[in-house]
């Protein structure tokens, strides 16, 4: 009985398997032919649209084990569907969405003759704006293949062309100004200057049109930075940039990604960019983007040359203070290596062209002039290396060695006292970085970077101070019967060493046609050291250093072809302090129409090392670095806001600009008091940027005013209420003309300042003194098959009006009530004559 039971089990299972196994086999037959013999066969309900069906002719042999599965695999390429309603089997026509496909448009821009990246250049690609990066590159995301792309560069024709989507396209871009070979060309070639109102805070300036201004030479770069809105000129501030009202030390000057910590140069002759290495200048005044940080003041971003990977180059410049020469190479098949030196090659300074003017406090008219005669020697060189690969990744090292020395002495002698005044400064500045940016695939960019740079600035001081001997008439000197016993003698050093070592690491990719996102990393370290010795003794020598972790994300969205967003988020995290700080950012642009544009951002910024102000008893500051410790050395933190208006129409730029800025954090050692000690601080900058420029068949003028007020208060203060600070100068209004009547070209700019009011100066009637200076340049072009030439001259401070060098006022303590005033006179009439040869 058992074994006839399992034999019956046995019979159904077999049974019941073959029950399930779908047979088709069918060799190019109409798919409701199949579908209709199927479910007769098995005895299955069905619904179909028989014409439908009958469109599609299948080719089957194969066993399923179940009527779904044979339908499933008959209809898995079709654009058609079934499914079970009870016990009815539908068959319908489906189509699926099709799946959005998403292309890729990426690459850079170049030099047409010389395949110099243009970092930072304009685009527009089917109607999107967008900005390109450092190295030149881009990556852009669209739903066509096909992409309309403009593109404009300061100094460079527009490009404007139809490209299909794909990565590593070089696009060349014809500079504006460049002489053709072999070929007479006549008419008016047109170098536009700078972009202003683009961007909320942010100016785009051409260094090729420097060549053109007056003080055409080793200073070109900030000539042309002291005439734009916002930036002081006044006072002719040698060692620091000041921007929207910031101190000492807090804008940053990068040159090819490492800091350039500032260098002395006595009237601003020489700057520590050398001109023939500078390509794109880029500032940044205030509530920029979270790619950037690390101060509360400005940025000025300075791209070096690549260098010309075709042939070899040479560009020589002498004027009547310097010597500078840059000689590139190619290397390779698709780098350069590139060289730049300058040297001072005769006494720089001589008695005709600086003085000294002194009086003595409470006496206003006892003024003289005290000649001297200083000795100065400066020089410099940079090395650079880069190129890119077959796929478009770009690498490159830059290098920097910098070196000046200024001295003087001054012998001041009265009836009563006789001062021996002698000052030596030393500066040394060491610079190195380097990046590998690799393009991948999809667009999208990742950029490796390295730099390290360090400042030594060292400071000695000898003074000797004689009274007339007891019961002497003043005659002779010395010590002892009929001359001046030493009452005071002096002998100082001070040795200040800042650096800043870093490694980023960041990442851009667009993720669709309006969207770009970017995100990135970065180590930074600061070691600051400071040294004090008197007569050989050392009596302080304090190192300090600061570590953090920076991360920071950005996306940027374009809404419409005419309104922007950009939401970022910058983090620091202080290893040295085990604490984080947050500055988030924003802004915002929107084109109102013909021509007009609204610019708004903010933010917050912080700052880890700063340059402290020491007053010392007699009134006069000095600058030392120094690390923020978050206790007596306060971490600096600032909020910016920015509006502007711009409007930009046939050749005219107008441009309004609103900011305002408070900054929590500064400090100030005060040696006045009978108890000396670090002082906090705050302060307060808001004011106005008004800019005008307009071209007209070649020439171009443009006048920048600045309405600005900076108020500070420190712990030590009589009162709580806010006073002027140091560096305020409530208007300030700069002009350029530049005539081009090529190959002759006229320019001119003129810069007045309303004074600043340091209390040091009342005494002598000085206090705000106006700031006057017009300066006057002729420059002639002439290009030869094989090379090129320009010859010139360059007269600064035409009118030879007397300013104040601010940074270089001394108060020398002369009797127990009286004191010495001296303040060294700022650019003198200065002609320069100069001839630059490039081949």
């Amino acid at each position: 009985m058992k074994k006839n039971v399992l034999l019956l089990g046995l019979l159904f299972s077999c049974l019941l398997s073959l029950a399930q196994q779908v047979e088709l086999d069918y060799q190019e037959k109409s798919l409701n032919s199949i579908l209709i013999d199927l479910c007769e066969r098995y005895e299955l309900q069905y619904s179909l649209d028989d014409h439908y069906f009958s469109t599609f002719n299948v080719t089957v042999s194969q066993a399923f084990a179940s009527p779904e599965k044979a339908f499933d695999f008959l209809l898995k390429d079709l654009p058609a569907a079934y499914k079970k309603l009870g016990s009815v089997y539908v068959f319908y026509e489906f189509h699926a969405d099709p799946i959005p496909q998403s292309y890729v448009l990426s690459g850079g821009f170049y030099d047409h003759l010389s395949s110099e990246s243009l970092p930072y250049t304009h685009l527009q690609i089917n109607g999107t704006g967008l900005l390109s990066d450092q190295n030149g590159s881009f990556s852009f995301v669209g739903k066509d293949k096909h992409f309309h792309l403009q593109a404009s560069y300061l100094g460079y024709f527009m490009l404007d062309t139809l490209v299909e989507a794909g990565g590593n396209h070089q696009f060349l871009m014809r500079p504006s100004n460049y002489q053709l070979q072999e070929v007479e060309v006549k008419g008016l070639k047109v170098v536009r200057s700078l972009q202003v109102g683009n961007k909320p805070g942010v100016l785009r300036l051409n260094h090729q049109v420097a060549q053109f201004l007056p003080g055409n030479g080793d200073n070109s770069v900030f000539n042309l930075l002291r005439l734009q809105p916002g930036i002081l000129a006044a006072g002719e501030q040698s060692n620091d940039l000041v921007i929207w009202g910031s101190y000492e030390g807090q804008s940053q000057v990068l040159f090819d990604g490492f800091t350039l910590f500032g260098m002395k140069n006595f009237n601003d002759n020489i700057s520590a960019v050398n001109p023939l290495m500078a390509k794109d200048i880029q500032v940044l005044k205030g509530a920029y983007g979270a790619d950037q940080g690390g101060r509360v003041g400005g940025l000025v971003n300075i791209t070096g040359v690549d260098g010309d990977r075709h042939r070899p180059h040479v560009k020589m410049s002498v004027n009547n203070m310097t010597l500078n020469g840059m000689l590139s190479v190619p290397v390779a098949q698709q780098a350069a290596l590139t060289l730049a030196f300058r040297q001072t090659y005769y006494e720089l300074y001589d008695s005709e062209q600086l003085t000294f003017r002194s009086g003595r406090s409470g006496n206003s008219r006892n003024i003289s002039e005290r000649t001297i005669s200083p000795d100065y020697n400066f020089r410099d060189l940079n090395l650079k290396y880069s190129g890119i690969t077959n796929n478009g990744d770009s690498y490159g090292i830059s290098a920097l060695l910098g070196e000046d020395r200024f001295s003087y002495s001054l012998d001041v002698e009265s009836e009563q006292s006789q001062y021996d005044y002698e000052d030596h400064e030393h500066n040394r500045q060491y610079a190195v970085s380097g990046f590998f940016q690799k393009k991948w695939e999809n667009g999208s960019r990742t950029k490796l970077s390295a730099a390290y740079s360090k400042l030594d600035k060292e400071v000695r001081t000898l003074r000797s101070i004689g009274r007339q001997s007891s019961g002497q008439g003043g005659q002779g000197r010395g010590s002892g019967t009929g001359g001046f016993d030493n009452v005071l003698n002096k002998n100082q050093t001070l040795w200040n060493a800042v650096a800043e070592a870093k490694v980023r690491l960041s990442h851009q990719k667009a993720l669709a046609e309006r969207h770009q996102l970017e995100w990135g990393a970065e180590w930074v370290f600061n070691p600051i050291q400071f040294q004090e010795d008197s007569f050989l003794v050392q009596l302080t020598n304090h190192q300090v250093e600061a570590s953090r972790l920076n991360i920071y994300v950005q996306d940027a969205i374009a809404v419409t072809s005419g309104f922007d967003l950009k939401f970022g988020l910058r983090s620091n995290y202080s290893i040295n302090l085990n604490k984080w700080y947050w500055q988030p950012r924003f802004s915002a642009g929107l084109a109102l129409g013909k021509g007009f544009k609204l610019n708004l951002a903010a933010g917050r910024h912080n700052q880890f090392i700063t340059r402290s102000s020491l007053v010392d008893g007699e009134g006069n500051y000095h600058y030392l670095w120094s690390v923020c410790n978050d206790g007596a050395v306060p971490v600096l933190d600032a909020t910016h806001g920015v509006a502007g208006l711009s409007f930009h129409r046939n050749k005219l730029l107008v441009s309004l600009e609103a900011f305002r800025k408070n900054t929590n954090g500064l400090t100030r050692y005060v040696d006045q008091f009978a108890a000396p000690n670090l002082y906090e601080g705050e302060s307060k900058t808001h004011g106005l940027d008004f800019f005008i420029k307009q071209e007209y068949k070649g020439h171009e003028a443009w006048i920048s005013y600045t309405l600005s007020e900076t108020l500070e208060h420190f712990d030590y203060f009589a009162s709580t209420a806010f006073q002027r600070a140091l560096h305020d100068q409530r208007h300030e209004l700069k002009a350029a003309l530049l005539l081009n009547f090529d190959p002759v070209h006229l320019s001119s700019s003129y810069v007045f300042g309303s004074g600043f009011p340091d209390p040091r100066l009342a005494v002598d009637g000085l206090s705000e003194q106006n700031y006057n200076r017009l300066d006057l340049a002729a420059t002639y072009r002439w290009a030869a098959p094989t090379f090129s030439l320009e010859a010139g001259i360059s007269i600064l401070n035409v009118l030879n009006h007397s300013n104040l060098k601010y940074a270089n006022f001394i108060v020398l303590p002369e009797e127990q009530d009286v004191s010495l005033n001296l303040h060294a006179e700022a650019i003198p009439f200065t002609p320069t004559v100069f001839l630059n040869l490039s081949f």
